[in-house]
């Protein structure tokens, strides 16, 4: 995973783009309640999270797309709730 994140970030220069990304696709998940731009989010964030825990003041910082993953689930399932009320 570790050759994954390098390449990715260091050989391809990745970092800042997507976490523009991932912010960008949270902050439209978030106005517009979707859940697939959530999971969007989230793993485009993923690889700048794994980056920044290997660090020691930030090990927490890899539990972050799981976060938008749980929110992802909620915007599922209450997705689900509106539809059947509307039924």
């Amino acid at each position: 995973m570790e050759a994954i994140v390098g390449v990715l970030l260091r050989t391809l220069g990745l970092f800042y783009p997507l976490l523009l990304g991932a912010i960008l696709a949270f902050v439209y998940a978030l106005l517009k309640r979707s859940w697939v731009w959530m999971l969007i989010s989230a793993l485009l964030l993923y690889p700048d999270a794994w980056y920044f825990s290997g660090y020691p003041p930030f090990p927490w910082v890899k539990w972050v797309p799981f976060m938008q993953v749980i929110l992802a689930l909620r915007f599922y399932l209450n997705r689900n709730k509106t539809l059947k009320s509307n039924l």
